[in-house]
């Protein structure tokens, strides 16, 4: 039957705008935390600088027990209290880098120690990994302290992580990040990884996860935790936050990983939505 009239579907959805809308929903009911590597240079905090910065930093929201472990281990950790004076006096000692040096550091080329920023959204009881520098060449031996022992591990090639996992809190507006350090080295090997609908081949190296360091934080929307090495540098922080610049100056990384987005229960309902 012919005639004049246009018709509109308009319930219809185009297979781009159907994918679109279907990563956004799926990215609705995620958790996203921003990652910022600051580098400094060795020598650029002294005790005193030192105090300033950390008198921003609510170090007693980490179990005792806990920090001082890191602590023997040359790591500091804590809950950042005033983001906008601590990141105005972290700005002072922070390395500066021309457009060529923070092209090859984002490209891993000429630095030891990470740079730049990450946003990543994760899913709650998933594991997620973040390389803190590149691998070391040849073996070292990697030594950690814990409950008055030092434990020691001849490494072939290791590189240093953490791992972290977020798990829902009480509160709606909180949630549990565990963070764990880890090293990676040796060769990798194929193993079999099952999930729920398939059984694959995974290629990883051997891990030495350091479950005795892990850190729990209770954290809500907005939240900075700040991992950086103590001062004077020693034990595990001179190998995992510790490394060349650069210009082949020595460098110390801080680590802040930023609680960017928690999911409402309104967020995780429409995502449910089809």
């Amino acid at each position: 039957l012919g005639g004049c009239a246009q018709w509109n579907d308009s319930g219809s959805m185009s297979p781009l705008e159907a994918t679109s809308v279907a990563s956004t929903t799926g990215q609705s009911k995620r958790v996203v935390l921003e990652v910022r590597f600051v580098n400094t240079a060795l020598d650029a905090l002294d005790p005193d600088q030192t105090a300033g910065l950390w008198q921003w930093v609510d170090e007693t929201s980490i179990d005792a027990r806990q920090r001082q472990r890191l602590l023997e281990n040359g790591v500091r950790v804590g809950l950042v209290a005033n983001e906008s004076r601590f990141l105005s006096r972290l700005e002072s000692f922070a390395v500066e880098t021309d457009v060529v040096e923070e092209f090859l550091s984002q490209a891993s080329v000429a630095s030891d120690v990470s740079h730049g920023d990450q946003r990543i959204p994760i899913r709650l009881g998933r594991r997620y990994e973040l390389a803190l520098r590149q691998p070391f060449e040849g073996s070292h031996v990697g030594l950690v302290s814990g409950d008055g022992e030092i434990t020691g591990r001849t490494l072939n090639n290791a590189q240093y992580f953490l791992a972290f996992t977020a798990t829902a809190a009480d509160s709606v507006e909180q949630l549990r990040l565990r963070i764990r350090p880890e090293i990676q080295y040796g060769a990798a090997r194929p193993k079999w990884v099952s999930s729920d609908t398939a059984i694959r081949i995974d290629t990883r190296r051997e891990t030495w996860a350091l479950d005795m360091l892990s850190i729990d934080v209770l954290a809500a929307q907005g939240d900075t935790i700040v991992m950086a090495p103590d001062t004077p540098t020693r034990g595990l922080a001179s190998k995992m936050l510790i490394g060349n610049g650069n210009d082949q100056d020595p460098e110390q990384l801080l680590v802040l990983i930023r609680v960017a987005r928690i999911p409402s229960p309104a967020d995780k309902l429409v995502a449910r939505i089809p």
